[in-house]
């Protein structure tokens, strides 16, 4: 059996102290605990500013970048603006110099034109002269003409294709038939051109 001599006064010292120890151990374990948690939050704050920086930073880059590549986009709307007038501008045009090609490929070799009148609204007058003889029956020159007719029919750009004017006659002492053929331009045709043209 153990007697305890000392007064109850240091005896409640004592365990009081005791007591104070193991609060001061608590506090300190707690001061630790949370400076760890502090510190792990810093690092992520840190680690945190340093991604939104690096990415501030490729936005920044990629923003100039953007820039620069900007002046495309403007340059490829100004240039689709300016199609756009084009085709405004070129709607219902007829390609003369297609017609022309194909009445070159179309000319029967024995007749020769002197004149060429094409407007889009009153369309194609054909003024020229066809080698006649003057033994022949029937008349050589007409059959010339009358191919000229044929083929200008079939062109797709042309209708109402009419001889309005043949009259025998002479150049040169040569005997000649000197005619006059009129079509109509189709609509077809300028919408044909159009479409080439774009």
């Amino acid at each position: 059996m153990r007697i305890n001599l000392l007064p109850p006064e240091i005896l409640e010292r004592r365990k009081s102290e005791k007591r104070l120890v193991y609060v001061a151990l608590i506090a300190v374990l707690v001061v630790v605990v949370l400076a760890g948690v502090f510190g792990f939050a810093f690092m992520q704050t840190n680690a945190k500013k340093q991604e939104v920086a690096t990415l501030e930073q490729e936005l920044a880059t990629t923003q100039a970048r953007a820039n620069e590549l900007g002046v495309f986009e403007q340059k490829s709307l100004e240039l689709q603006r300016r199609k756009s007038v084009a085709d405004t501008a070129l709607a219902g045009r007829l390609n003369w110099s297609r017609l022309y090609d194909e009445l070159s490929l179309v000319m029967p070799p024995d007749l020769w034109v002197s004149v060429v009148n094409s407007d889009e609204k009153t369309g194609l007058q054909i003024d020229g002269y066809a080698v006649d003889s003057a033994t022949d029956s029937p008349d050589m020159g007409h059959k010339s003409i009358a191919k000229l007719l044929v083929r200008l029919a079939d062109l797709e750009q042309l209708e109402d294709v009419w001889l309005t004017n043949a009259a025998k006659t002479s150049i040169n002492d040569s005997p000649v038939i000197q005619f006059s053929v009129t079509a109509a331009v189709t609509e077809s045709a300028v919408a044909t051109s159009v479409a080439g043209n774009q």
